[in-house]
């Protein structure tokens, strides 16, 4: 099942309650780590303890079937099942979120494709937070059956200021290879 490092959990639990969302999108639910995450610190640390209490909506959107478990539907209220690029660039089937977290997705989907979808997720939300592996460093092909886990592109810091960036730090990985978290401030935020 998909995951990711776990160095920025703590900067990233802060970033998301600075931008304290109502409406989460989480695109490539893996293990459901960021769904976790979201309706603990959005709703549970909130005083809304209980599930009738919670006012956060956290959906997400996973393409590999095997990864979705009975679990997942404890902490997101929907999953898409389907592919996040045809789901978000060629159908604009979702609008209308507070924030759009690709955590370790970008690298799945060659350059273009991932720029669109960046672009897509970009448009639809007040912030986008990325997590993504940086440099060449992260050869990756299908894990676990899941040909979804192949590593497509590669990307560097400084790629993303084409976008208002809220906040960025970067992490060193368990082996040293580095990677990236950045807040980007979405178009509904600019607007």
């Amino acid at each position: 099942m998909g995951t990711s490092n776990w160095q920025n959990i703590s900067y990233c639990v802060e970033l998301i309650r600075l931008v304290s969302p109502a409406k989460v999108l989480d695109v490539g639910v893996g293990f459901g780590r960021w769904g976790m995450i979201c309706r603990e610190f959005l709703d549970v640390w909130q005083g809304k303890v209980f599930r009738e209490q919670w006012t956060t909506r956290v959906e997400g959107i996973e393409v590999f079937e095997r990864n979705i478990d009975v679990y997942h539907a404890c902490f997101y209220d929907h999953i898409y099942r389907a592919d996040a690029y045809e789901l978000l660039v060629q159908q604009e089937a979702l609008n209308d979120y507070d924030l759009v977290i690709l955590g370790d997705v970008l690298e799945h989907f060659a350059k273009p494709e991932a720029n669109q979808l960046l672009r897509a997720c970009w448009d639809i939300s007040r912030y986008v937070l990325l997590n993504v592996p940086i440099g060449s460093d992260w050869p990756q092909g299908s894990e676990y059956g899941n040909v979804y886990e192949t590593h497509r592109s590669e990307w560097s810091e400084d790629e993303f200021n084409v976008y208002p960036v809220a906040a960025k730090r970067m992490f060193k990985d368990y082996i040293g290879r580095d990677f990236a978290t950045v807040l980007l401030q979405g178009k509904r935020c600019l607007s």
